[in-house]
């Protein structure tokens, strides 16, 4: 199964997260929310992630603050200051869900 962003986090939750009171960058909030996804999916390599529920708010909370990033920061390059990480405090949020074992086990067939 493919854990999409909607599958996480409401469309009404991202514009409340990002104080957007509006629809009309919606097309563009579900671009960068995918992308938040797919950046945290890889960061955590989590074969255990096989559906929606099984995604702790901690992972949902990341996704949010890569959102607020990428939402606000639109550019390449941004005058004036040095912006290299991720947003603080995404890496710590994802911690608890990072893959340290390796592929998944296959559980033995009977």
């Amino acid at each position: 199964m493919t854990i999409t962003v909607a599958d996480l986090l409401s469309i009404e939750l991202m514009r409340k997260h990002l104080r957007v009171d509006h629809q009309e960058d919606d097309d563009l909030i579900e671009l960068y929310a995918e992308s938040a996804l797919a950046w945290a999916l890889w960061f955590c390599d989590n074969p255990a992630f096989l559906q929606a529920s099984d995604i702790p708010a901690s992972f949902k909370s990341a996704l949010l603050l890569l959102l607020g990033n990428s939402y606000a920061v639109r550019e390449a390059v941004v005058v004036g200051t040095t912006a290299d990480k991720v947003p603080l405090g995404v890496e710590s949020l994802l911690w608890s869900s990072r893959n340290f074992t390796g592929p998944a086990r296959k559980e033995p067939e009977p």
